[in-house]
């Protein structure tokens, strides 16, 4: 089911940086002219091409499909099964991956290709991720410029929410669809970027268990938690098969929860919902004005 691929990938890498934090490879310490650049993730090739480098990338991963000019360069396989020989075919003189693909960058190591291993669980690591990526290829100014951006939606939602009530908010990354009723869903933790654009957003997560990294919950964990609004995250909404109207029927049987009885259910159809690269700013302000309506959202430039 394709609805669940991107999330569930998700849930993966981030379980899998989560335990590998502690073996990050440090960053490369000279500036070169990488001309010959593979990533291994979704995120990694959208922050590549965000920098201005797309001229210098020779290869992606199967769901790197942003932007379009990523979609006509080869694939190397899947982000869990990249082919080492692939790769190698490609002479890369950089490859850029994720921390969570450890075994992959020992290997390209081995093979003389230079890596560059990242982290993108949190905001801050994204904004990292953008830095590094640009002193290691000489695009500070590039860098500079989309950092400053996404400091800009930040700092604008930031002057709208900061004097008013959090809104308490259950933000759904993944669930069965096809099923009259709700079984386990997974959700946004304490752990995620999904859990500091809600709080950026003017609302607050009413799952608060900080032991768990990507938890699951039930119908009856949910109803328990009873959160004033529900955010449900639907990425990839170009491949997924599912009818809306039957996710918001799945919701509504949870009749007791209080974003149930208010009818503040709100479903969210991006191809970058699930990509922590630097169109996940772009869910910020649209978090807020879901959660807070009746602020006026017009900018005055």
């Amino acid at each position: 089911m394709r609805r669940l691929w991107p999330l569930i990938v998700f849930i993966l890498i981030f379980c899998i940086v989560w335990l590998l934090a502690d073996n990050v490879q440090k960053p490369l310490s000279t500036t070169k002219s990488y001309q010959r650049i593979i990533t291994l993730s979704p995120s990694l090739t959208e922050t590549v091409f965000a920098l201005g480098l797309g001229a210098r990338v020779v290869a992606v991963t199967d769901y790197c499909d942003y932007p379009p000019q990523a979609q006509a360069l080869p694939s190397v396989g899947s982000y869990t099964n990249t082919s080492l020989e692939a790769i190698t075919r490609l002479q890369p003189d950089l490859v850029i991956m994720l921390n969570g693909q450890q075994q992959r960058q020992q290997q390209l190591q081995q093979l003389g290709i230079k890596t560059l291993v990242l982290d993108n669980s949190t905001i801050a690591d994204i904004k990292e991720t953008i830095k590094t990526i640009a002193n290691l290829t000489g695009k500070q100014k590039q860098a500079t410029k989309l950092l400053n951006n996404i400091q800009d939606q930040i700092d604008y939602v930031r002057s709208k929410v900061h004097d008013i009530a959090p809104v308490r908010t259950l933000v759904g990354i993944a669930h069965y669809v096809n099923s009259d009723q709700l079984d386990t869903v997974y959700i946004a933790g304490q752990h995620d970027f999904y859990n500091e654009l809600l709080e950026l957003a003017g609302g607050v997560n009413v799952y608060t268990d900080t032991t768990v990294k990507v938890p699951s919950v039930s119908a009856e964990g949910i109803i328990r938690m009873n959160p004033d609004a529900i955010i449900d995250v639907f990425p990839e909404q170009k491949d997924h098969q599912s009818d809306m109207k039957q996710v918001i029927k799945q919701w509504q049987t949870l009749r007791s929860v209080n974003a149930v009885k208010q009818q503040r259910i709100y479903i969210i159809e991006h191809d970058y919902a699930s990509i922590p690269g630097p169109r996940i700013f772009k869910l910020l302000p649209e978090m807020a004005q879901l959660l807070h309506p009746n602020l006026d959202w017009q900018k005055n430039d």
